[in-house]
């Protein structure tokens, strides 16, 4: 169950100029301007729930109309090792709802995700920490996780990835959103497991000025991505999910940046289907 006044995600600023007061109050500004003071006070306002629940418990707050198509969720693997790798439109969003459905077949599911998610404690078991922007007082952690990745997979868990490390943007020479370059280490990942690869389509993307931050500063960007939560609020979220490939579909593919172009087609197949 959340806790009430939880303040998981934020920023703080530090001054031995500035007097307390003005300290808090710019911290104040800045957690609101980039959405973490609505986050948390989501994560607040939650429905009860357990520990596997949170997924579903951000869903229902939100009101999200689900529909899902493509194969039947129950065509999926029940055991073994999986790897679920998906397109990134929404950020949280994304994530919330790929957990929502794989939770409903496997208890063995665990989440790749940005080392900020780490706070929320319904979470903290079941995260693989990465930091996408590979900062070097992170690259440790990078380190730990893919080890992590590679002892829970490989002992038959469930693994949600998105390959492309962050939030799809607006590309200029492409003139659209898309998901940027797939990480060829998840390739490499579910060869050594020898896992089955699930893929799975999230449709749609994130609203327009958070495209725009994105032209002006991929970082700026990232700020933003607890903002875009809120916005899906009663709104429609299409997911098309694909046939699951073992690894004998694709093991004849030995470089392991074609096979992530592989399963990257393969997922953006799916979003030129009817959801």
């Amino acid at each position: 169950m959340a806790n009430s006044q939880s303040q998981l995600i934020g920023m703080t600023v530090k001054s031995k100029r500035m007097p307390d007061w003005l300290v808090n109050g710019i911290a104040a500004v800045f957690n609101r301007a980039f959405g973490f003071t609505q986050f948390n006070k989501l994560y607040d306002s939650l429905p009860e729930h357990d520990e596997m629940g949170l997924s579903e418990a951000f869903l229902k707050k939100l009101n999200i109309n689900l529909t899902v198509s493509g194969v039947d969720l129950s065509s999926y693997p029940t055991q073994g090792p999986v790897i679920v790798m998906a397109n990134h439109p929404y950020g949280l969003l994304d994530g919330f709802t790929i957990d929502y459905l794989l939770t409903r077949l496997r208890s063995d599911v665990f989440l790749m995700g940005f080392y900020a998610l780490g706070q929320i404690p319904e979470y903290a078991s079941r995260l693989i920490l990465v930091d996408p922007l590979k900062k070097r007082s992170r690259q440790s952690l990078n380190i730990k996780s893919w080890r992590k990745s590679f002892r829970f997979v490989s002992g038959g868990g469930a693994l949600i990835v998105f390959p492309a490390g962050a939030v799809s943007h607006y590309q200029r020479d492409k003139k659209a959103v898309l998901d940027a370059e797939w990480n060829a280490h998840i390739a490499t990942l579910a060869r050594k497991c020898e896992a089955t690869v699930l893929p799975i389509y999230v449709h749609g993307h994130n609203s327009w000025l958070f495209q725009l931050s994105g032209l002006i500063s991929p970082k700026l960007q990232n700020l933003f991505i607890f903002k875009e939560l809120p916005k899906m609020k009663n709104r429609k979220l299409e997911v098309t999910l694909g046939e699951a490939m073992p690894a004998e579909k694709w093991s004849d593919i030995k470089d392991d940046k074609e096979l992530i172009q592989y399963f990257r087609q393969t997922v953006e197949a799916l979003g030129k289907s009817e959801a």
